[in-house]
C-alpha cells in the first residue's frame, strides 16, 4: 500500500496551539501515515532565534506526547536541531528518504504557510523538491494561493510565534495560556524570563 508521508518544518519560537491544529488537521485531511515535525535550528531566512534550538525540540517532544489519538503518525526529527546551523529542505527530505523505507510508491507533502509560497523559487535545490514532494500550503491571513498548489483546509491561525515573542518581551504572559499548549506554558514562560535573544 502507498505511503503518505508528510512534513511540517518550522521554527517553533514558540511551540503554540496553531501549529498543533495544523499537525492534527495534515494528518486527517491528508491521510498521513507519518508526519515529522521538523524544528529548524535557524531558519535560513532570518538571522536570530528567541528559544534555542534544544528546547524547542524538547517542547515540541513534550506535545507530541500529549497528543493521545495522534502521536503514533508522528515522529519530531532532530536532523536539523543536530546540524547546528541553517538547514535547506531538500537535505532533511534526503535524509527521510535515505533513513526510512517507506517504499518506492511513497508520496510526500511538504507543509508550508502562505507567507513562504512567494520566496519558494528561491530555496536551495527548488527543482529537485518539486520533483520529490507535493506542497501543501497553509492559509495566512493577507497572503494569496496561487491555484497550481494544494491546501490544507485550516482556519487562519489568529496568532503568530512573532506575536507571541512580543508578549513575552513586555512581561505579558498571563495572556499566553490562550496561545500556548498548557503542557508546556510553565517552561515556556520560565524560559523566556532568563533569556536574551542569541544572534549568530
Amino acid at each position: 500500500m502507498q505511503k503518505r508521508i508528510g512534513i511540517f518544518g518550522g521554527s517553533f519560537d514558540p511551540p503554540h496551539n496553531g501549529h498543533l491544529e495544523i499537525i492534527k488537521s495534515a494528518i486527517l485531511q491528508l491521510k498521513l501515515d507519518m508526519l515529522f515535525v521538523v524544528p529548524s535550528f535557524l531558519n535560513p531566512f532570518k538571522s536570530a532565534f528567541y528559544f534555542s534550538p534544544k528546547v524547542r525540540l524538547t517542547w515540541l517532544e513534550q506535545l507530541v506526547e500529549s497528543m493521545q489519538s495522534e502521536k503514533s503518525k508522528i515522529k519530531v526529527l532532530d536532523f536539523e536541531v543536530r546540524q547546528d546551523a541553517p538547514t535547506p529542505t531538500f537535505k532533511t527530505l534526503k535524509y527521510i528518504l535515505d533513513s526510512y523505507d517507506f517504499g518506492n510508491e511513497a508520496r510526500y507533502f511538504l507543509l508550508l504557510g502562505a507567507d513562504n509560497v512567494e520566496s519558494l523559487p528561491k530555496w536551495a535545490e527548488f527543482t529537485w523538491l518539486e520533483k520529490n514532494i507535493e506542497f501543501v500550503i497553509i492559509p495566512r491571513n493577507g497572503y494569496a494561493i496561487p491555484k497550481n498548489y494544494a491546501t490544507l483546509k485550516f482556519q487562519e491561525i489568529l496568532i503568530s510565534a512573532t506575536q507571541l515573542r512580543q508578549m513575552l518581551e513586555i512581561g505579558k504572559c498571563a495572556a499566553l495560556k490562550d496561545w500556548i499548549p498548557h503542557t508546556i506554558l510553565e517552561s515556556v514562560i520560565k524560559e523566556a524570563n532568563c533569556k536574551k535573544i542569541e544572534k549568530h
